[in-house]
């Protein structure tokens, strides 16, 4: 599958110190948008697709909450998309790779400075 990826952008992401007593728990939901090709983009609508890519999350650890929202627009040249259905599992892990690893360096980085501590690795690979 070739994809033409555009840059990930974070469009939401808090940091919250957690009470003892609370009732937050971890989610995370992965969307997966086509989008119209316009005849602007100059891209063959026959044999392409360009998806939205986003991923809302709340992360509950020990003492911290982290909150957000990351996205990026793909080009998948070659091959036409319309609706999710039409991607394998492994296909949509390969799209939202990125955004994961994009969370997990956010956390690293956010939670190293905030508890003047290493930072909490997350781990979202599948294996």
């Amino acid at each position: 599958m070739e994809l033409i990826r555009q840059q990930e952008f974070v469009q939401g992401f808090h940091y919250d110190a957690l009470p003892e007593e609370h009732s937050e728990e971890t989610a995370i939901n992965v969307s997966l948008n086509p989008f119209e090709i316009q005849e602007e983009m100059n891209i063959d609508p026959e044999d392409n697709s360009i998806l939205g890519l986003r991923i809302e999350f709340k992360i509950i650890l020990e003492k911290v909450m982290l909150t957000g929202d990351v996205a990026q627009f793909v080009q998948i040249v070659g091959r036409k998309i319309e609706k999710i259905e039409d991607l394998t599992q492994e296909e949509v892990n390969e799209l939202v790779r990125p955004l994961f690893v994009l969370i997990e360096r956010m956390a690293f980085e956010i939670t190293e400075i905030a508890l003047d501590a290493p930072g909490i690795q997350l781990n979202f690979s599948q294996e």
